[in-house]
């Protein structure tokens, strides 16, 4: 069954594009070169809203700042047999980036910079007697790394603009710590498990559809 978030992602995802098609855009080849600077919020990714703010320092050539979060919960807290579990992740991603648009495309740009990761995940572990904590599931990310990404910028004769972006994360690879009390085993399956939710949560790949303003 289709989840009510994927049909918020597809809904709004075809509102942008649509809407990028569907309004003339400056018909200047080169519109973007004219303006210096430009905001946009993140309004729709697979690492959470954010903000994004680019500066033109030379033709074709813009330095762009952009960061993201986002947390949850990696899955349904489990209240079976003598002990509760509660799951979740935290992140903030913040990038600086080089874009190049190319003269000859109209708003193509390819783009490369360094990416910084402050991410958490983790499960815990609880017996429902006492309410004593019996294990901690600690995820480890290396916090520094690089970036590659191709996206299209519109831009319109007011000034509005909308992007889609789309990044590929190049960086270490999480580590896992088990902390387990005295009177508690995580038998491979159950490492397998946790793992599993936590690659869900923790994507190379991330699209960007964003919706902002160029001045």
């Amino acid at each position: 069954m289709i989840s009510q978030k994927s049909i918020r992602i597809l809904c709004t995802s075809i509102g942008v594009l649509f809407f990028s098609i569907a309004t003339p855009p400056n018909s200047n080849a080169s519109s973007l070169n004219d303006k210096d600077f430009q905001i946009q919020a993140i309004v729709l990714s697979n690492l959470g809203p954010g903000l994004s703010f680019s500066y033109q320092f030379s033709k074709n050539l813009w330095l762009s700042l952009e960061g993201q979060s986002l947390s949850g919960d990696m899955s349904e807290d489990s209240n079976d047999g003598s002990a509760t579990e509660k799951s979740g992740f935290d992140s903030q991603t913040s990038y600086l980036n080089i874009r190049y648009y190319l003269a000859s495309v109209d708003g193509l740009f390819f783009q490369t910079g360094l990416v910084n990761r402050n991410w958490e995940a983790k499960k815990e572990i609880y017996s429902k007697q006492n309410g004593e904590r019996k294990a901690v599931y600690r995820v480890d990310y290396p916090e520094d790394g690089y970036n590659l990404g191709i996206g299209k910028n519109w831009t319109f004769d007011s000034g509005l603009t909308t992007s889609i972006t789309f990044v590929r994360l190049i960086t270490g690879e999480p580590s896992i710590n088990y902390e387990l009390g005295n009177d508690w085993e995580c038998s491979s399956a159950c490492q397998a498990d946790f793992e599993s939710d936590v690659n869900k949560y923790s994507p190379k790949n991330v699209l960007f559809l964003s919706v902002g303003y160029s001045f």
